[in-house]
């Protein structure tokens, strides 16, 4: 009698035991992984935009023939060809005829057009080069920075801003290897102090075309502000504001948008 009684006082603390070394267990090889878990549903649940991943443009958005030349002036009672614009050693062509007011800043340079569109181009030189500042920092925390993304280098800045912007708290998992929980942490981590260029109600799209790929933040139909953060084929990273005054915001059209970024390139050097 004594016996059973002292087996089934014995068995809650076997029990306990057993569930202690299977906590202790799951810590030593899940926590870390269920600590970013738990983290990334804490800034979900603060920032709703956090889960939004770009959408690629339709491709019929694209313009699918490459644009004529403009004429070299416009003749007698027509309304001038589309300006191309410069600014910062680069180019672009206009999407709209006549020649706006160009207003120049430390950071920008501002285009406004009479007929009320306002095109804001940011000075190339003045977007950090995230990546070039990495490898350039001490060796310690380049290291730190490589070993955390061995599995999936970052190569370029587009890489990097793709792989922030594709990554979302519903990727992390307690069960989670350690290697991929740190990483999305890390890009997390990132996504949230880039932020959105402006806030963009959902819409967030990405862009692959020959000339520049990149991000749009918002979308042009909704006749609110958009902008967009391209980076061409050397990885130069450039930042593009697009608005209108009240009476004008229904003229900036997607395809506007595309005319700029598929034109954007380099001034001749003869030119400049």
């Amino acid at each position: 009698m004594i016996d059973d009684q002292e087996k089934s006082s014995a068995r809650p603390a076997i029990i306990l035991l057993i569930v202690v070394f299977l906590v202790a267990g799951f810590s030593v090889k899940y926590g870390l992984q269920t600590l970013t878990w738990i983290e990334g549903k804490l800034w979900s649940s603060d920032n709703p935009w956090l889960p939004n991943v770009p959408q690629p443009l339709a491709q019929s958005q694209v313009p699918l023939e490459p644009l004529a030349p403009l004429p070299a002036a416009a003749k007698p009672g027509k309304p001038a060809p589309p300006a191309q614009l410069k600014a910062y050693n680069y180019e672009f062509k206009s999407p709209w005829p006549g020649n706006p007011t160009a207003k120049g800043t430390l950071t920008y340079t501002e285009f406004r057009y009479d007929s009320g569109q306002v095109i804001v181009f940011f000075d190339p030189d003045s977007q950090v080069d995230t990546m070039r500042a990495l490898k350039a920092s001490n060796p310690a925390e380049y290291q730190r920075f490589a070993t955390v993304f061995a599995d999936k280098p970052l190569n370029t800045n587009f890489e990097m801003y793709q792989a922030v912007y594709q990554t979302t708290p519903s990727q992390l998992s307690p069960i989670a290897s350690p290697s991929d929980a740190m990483r999305m942490n890390v890009l997390l981590l990132w996504k949230l102090s880039f932020g959105l260029d402006l806030p963009c109600e959902g819409d967030f799209y990405s862009f692959d075309w020959s000339t520049a790929k990149g991000f749009q933040f918002g979308n042009p139909d909704k006749k609110v502000p958009v902008a967009v953060r391209a980076f061409n084929d050397r990885d130069h990273q450039f930042r593009f504001i697009f608005t209108a005054a009240n009476a004008a915001a229904d003229r900036i059209t997607q395809n506007d948008i595309n005319t700029i970024m598929q034109t954007l390139k380099v001034e001749p050097f003869s030119e400049r």
